[in-house]
């Protein structure tokens, strides 16, 4: 490699980017679309970068198109946390649902609002996923997002 540069780490950087991009997408959504987030989310999960699924412990997930066909978003993504994140829902200002994921091995939490809590979970967990790419692309998604939208 002539650039010095570990393809894997840019690899990263760009699932972390699509996950930053989750994150404000998930927190302005609406409730209609949380299957399709839903969805998506699972599908970046089953994309996760090697390296970073053994830092954060994270095996092969559930097949969650069956609990997405019985409309249920919310149990979705609860089977998607299952056994390597913990979460915690709670009901944020002006009533929208507000979750918590927590990544032991990251040592760290996130939190986002959402139109659903199905969606602030998606939200919390793509914003802890993100890394450092939440920081360089809110800039760029602040503008733009509903009022009551937060993730922290």
């Amino acid at each position: 490699m002539t650039s010095g540069t570990d393809p894997s780490t840019g690899d990263v950087a760009a699932w972390q980017r699509q996950m930053a991009a989750l994150a404000f997408d998930s927190a302005a959504a609406t409730g209609g679309e949380q299957q399709e987030f839903v969805a998506l989310a699972s599908s970046l999960l089953q994309a996760m970068p090697h390296q970073l699924g053994q830092a954060f412990g994270r095996s092969a997930s559930r097949d969650i198109a069956p609990l997405l066909e019985a409309g249920a978003p919310t149990e979705a993504v609860l089977a998607l946390l299952d056994g390597w994140a913990g979460y915690m829902l709670s009901c944020g200002p002006g009533g929208r649902p507000m979750a918590t994921v927590v990544v032991e091995a990251m040592g760290g939490e996130a939190s986002a609002e959402g139109a659903t809590p199905a969606l602030a979970l998606l939200g919390a967990l793509a914003a802890l996923l993100a890394g450092d790419a939440l920081d360089a692309d809110c800039a760029a998604q602040v503008d733009w997002r509903s009022n009551g939208a937060r993730l922290n």
